[in-house]
């Protein structure tokens, strides 16, 4: 088996709230973004190896990895500032959404507990 291959063969039977699951994906995209801004902070660095952000879904939600790239002779260091703010902003909207999946899971657990309550 290759790097995380394995992380694909894994039963998604397993007992998750979608709490953790919107948690999981803002710790995910929280890591993208830092990795976006390490390659943004690094573009003029000599030596520096682009670092990739490589997602996958487990039972317990969204994992990044990080990877550093390999060196590619004739090329500073294989950062694209543009790809990297395009970055930036595609880890951004993930956290927000995953922020919202959040509130909305809240919410429902709070009308369902005001239900209970009236009953």
């Amino acid at each position: 088996m290759r790097g995380h291959d394995w992380v694909t063969r894994v039963a998604y039977h397993v007992a998750v709230d979608g709490i953790a699951w919107a948690s999981s994906a803002m710790v995910a995209a929280r890591t993208r973004l830092e990795i976006a801004t390490e390659n943004l902070a690094n573009v003029s660095t000599e030596d520096f190896r682009r670092i990739l952000a490589r997602g996958f879904l487990t039972a317990r939600g969204v994992e990044v990895v990080r990877e550093r790239t390999r060196t590619v002779p004739h090329v500073a260091n294989n950062v694209d500032a543009i790809s990297e703010m395009i970055d930036v902003l595609a880890a951004e909207r993930s956290f927000e959404s995953a922020q919202k999946a959040v509130t909305a899971i809240d919410r429902s657990r709070e009308k369902s507990a005001e239900a209970a309550r009236i009953s």
